[in-house]
């Protein structure tokens, strides 16, 4: 304990910024971020509060021989499912954080054992894991509300079972640095938590219909009953959160074994862990190749070998289509993937100009032109997006039966896409000293803001004409041409995504003389 303190001194004081006047941007960034984390606690809070609520029936009324309510089925599989994807996530995030640490060097080069440095390092890779750890937090807390149990015996359960975890994942993390790579180790956590980001969407959108019939529920899982109540259940891993939860002193009693043992085994095994860089080096042979687009080439590895850049294309991707399906609307989905497409184009943009600063000015010393550079720097990245577009559009199309007249929506997205990414780099010159934080370019509060409003209101304006311009064909639009005339609601629908074009072409035409200008000051 007293070598965690002082890690914990040295961190801070190596990290800690220095006292400066607060500015008008951080503070509205602590703001941001306070209504952000309210924006995702308070729906889920109420909607996981509502679904308990609902299913708060006792078994025996839907006659089956159970004693507890069906809300014990989603107490069940809400520890299964987030436990797993807590434990997938947070074992590879404590191990790139170790291998990652810029200090790892001097910190086992001090009087203070190697175990120390390894929890140490790990705690601060907890953050990774927060959706599924508010869920299981949230969920058993309302669980508790709900069914008016014992609120601080529910707290102390679900307290016990969460470190449980915790300690289960340390143990597993000391032992995999041994056949794990700080590669992979962030791919796999990048992985899973964008599969609890999808987890806590699809949860905010199927479970409040399932509200409506929770009997419905019941009868079809009544196999689980069997599983959570028999004389030995309370053995069961997988009902230890639902029993602790209840206060049930065995449950209780088990986890806190369970710790204890952990405990004794995480400060043994983390004295054991290899706390490097997890790769070997190998030499290989590379066979010289003459390429005929070597710049793509370039542009390419480099944006894909930060993992964080695949997994951000993914999830423009994936989050839309589980929207779509969800509300089996293709608007919804064409709408999440529009601005998503357009605010990461952006960011994808800076990050490859970004990439040239660190070698500042070799570039200059290639055989091709910085503006012709700078053009692959926006087409690139607005390219890969306008085919995520496309590809939401055309799963659309096939899943829930999407008007064809929306693929004609994919040209005038092009130029908005394109835009973005230009906004993008004219956004890095106008700072080009700006700070990086674990490889992404750092941008302000005002810029962000700026950009998001910029992209989103041009995306809304092209898409909302297209899905008008889908119900002039469809049946259920046949009233509402009569009411409204045809000449003008026409003109509106099939004129203004053109229009938006137009501007966007203009716009990415100035935005990036803007840009040309700028690099002579860069340079």
């Amino acid at each position: 304990m007293r070598d965690l303190k002082l890690l914990y001194r040295y961190a801070t004081k190596t990290y800690k910024p220095k006292k400066t006047k607060v500015s008008v941007n951080s503070f509205l960034s602590t703001i941001s971020v306070i209504l952000i984390m309210a924006a995702f606690v308070l729906p889920m809070t109420l909607m996981i509060y509502g679904l308990f609520e609902a299913v708060a029936i006792p078994v025996s009324n839907i006659g089956l021989p159970y004693s507890g309510y069906i809300a014990d089925i989603y107490m069940f599989f809400f520890p299964v499912t987030l436990g797993l994807m807590l434990i997938l996530t947070l074992v590879p995030s404590m191990i790139f954080n170790i291998y990652e640490a810029d200090d790892m060097t001097f910190l086992l080069s001090l009087p203070i054992k190697k175990g120390s440095i390894f929890i140490f390092k790990a705690l601060m890779g907890l953050s990774s894991g927060i959706i599924p750890l508010l869920m299981l937090g949230i969920s058993s807390i309302c669980y508790a509300i709900v069914l008016k149990l014992n609120i601080l015996w529910a707290i102390l359960g679900i307290i016990l079972f969460l470190l449980f975890m915790f300690l289960f994942s340390l143990a597993l993390g000391s032992l995999m640095t041994r056949f794990i790579s700080k590669s992979t180790a962030r791919i796999v956590s990048q992985i899973f938590l964008y599969i609890s980001l999808i987890f806590y969407v699809v949860v905010m959108n199927v479970f409040p219909r399932q509200m409506e019939n929770p009997q419905a529920i019941g009868e079809q899982f009544s196999n689980i009953f069997n599983i959570l109540e028999g004389r030995h259940s309370w053995l069961i891993p997988t009902n230890w959160a639902l029993y602790a939860v209840r206060g049930d002193m065995r449950a209780l009693g088990l986890l806190g074994f369970l710790c204890l043992i952990l405990i004794f085994v995480v400060i043994r095994g983390s004295n054991l862990t290899n706390m490097y860089n997890g790769r070997s080096k190998v030499r290989k042979m590379h066979n010289i190749e003459i390429s005929r687009y070597p710049v793509v080439k370039k542009e390419l590895r480099t944006l894909f070998r930060n993992p964080q850049n695949l997994f951000s294309i993914s999830y423009a991707i994936i989050f839309p289509l589980v929207m779509m399906y969800v509300n089996r609307s293709a608007t919804s989905g064409a709408i999440f993937v529009g601005i998503f497409a357009t605010i990461y184009a952006s960011n994808l943009s800076l990050q490859l100009i970004a990439e040239e600063k660190k070698i500042w000015p070799f570039v200059k010393l290639l055989p091709i032109d910085m503006k012709k550079v700078l053009q692959y720097k926006m087409f690139i990245p607005a390219s890969i997006f306008t085919v995520g577009y496309a590809i939401v559009l055309i799963v659309s199309y096939f899943l829930i039966d999407m008007q064809p007249i929306m693929f004609l929506s994919i040209i005038p997205m092009s130029v908005v896409i394109l835009y973005s990414a230009a906004l993008g780099l004219n956004l890095f010159f106008n700072d080009p000293q700006r700070g990086m934080t674990a490889n992404v370019v750092t941008l302000k509060f005002g810029e962000a803001l700026i950009l998001q409003l910029k992209t989103m209101f041009l995306t809304l304006g092209i898409i909302i004409p297209f899905r008008m311009w889908s119900d002039m064909y469809s049946e259920s639009s046949l009233l509402f041409e009569i009411i409204v005339p045809p000449w003008w609601y026409k003109f509106l629908v099939i004129g203004l995504p053109w229009v938006i074009m137009v501007i966007g072409v203009m716009l990415v035409n100035r935005t990036f003389k803007k840009i040309d200008a700028k690099i002579g000051a860069w340079e």
